[in-house]
């Protein structure tokens, strides 16, 4: 009984030591700055031109205003995001890409734009 208390303890004191450390909990949304943020953006741009050359929608990257990954069944990134449409109209977008390799079409690509549906995409990894 001993022993477990101090394993629980120990767990404990690691994750305590873990967020303050800037980590965050396990699994938890990370917000992304710096060179993990321009990978996001590649991860973003590579969607959104695949997405172009099948049935759309056809956006360009006008502003990334924030993002976070999240290691879920597979990774997680969700952008705040201004996108340009083809009509050269920017609007205001919270765009989630969620890739799981292993599924067929594994990349599902989801756009929350202000006053518009909610359009959900995928595409092969």
């Amino acid at each position: 009984m001993f022993f477990a208390k101090i394993l629980i303890l120990c767990t404990v004191c690691l994750l305590v030591s873990a967020k303050v450390q800037g980590h965050g909990a396990v699994g938890a949304p990370k917000t992304l700055e710096g060179e993990d943020l321009a990978s996001a953006q590649r991860t973003l741009q590579a969607s959104l031109t695949k997405l172009a050359a099948g049935e759309g929608p056809r956006y360009r990257i006008s502003k990334i205003i924030s993002a976070t990954s999240q290691v879920v069944a597979g990774s997680k990134h969700i952008y705040s995001v201004e996108l340009i449409n083809g009509d050269g109209d920017t609007k205001l977008c919270t765009v989630e890409i969620w890739s799981r390799s292993w599924v067929e079409n594994g990349v599902e690509v989801t756009f929350r734009c202000a006053n518009e549906p909610e359009l959900v995409r995928s595409h092969s990894a």
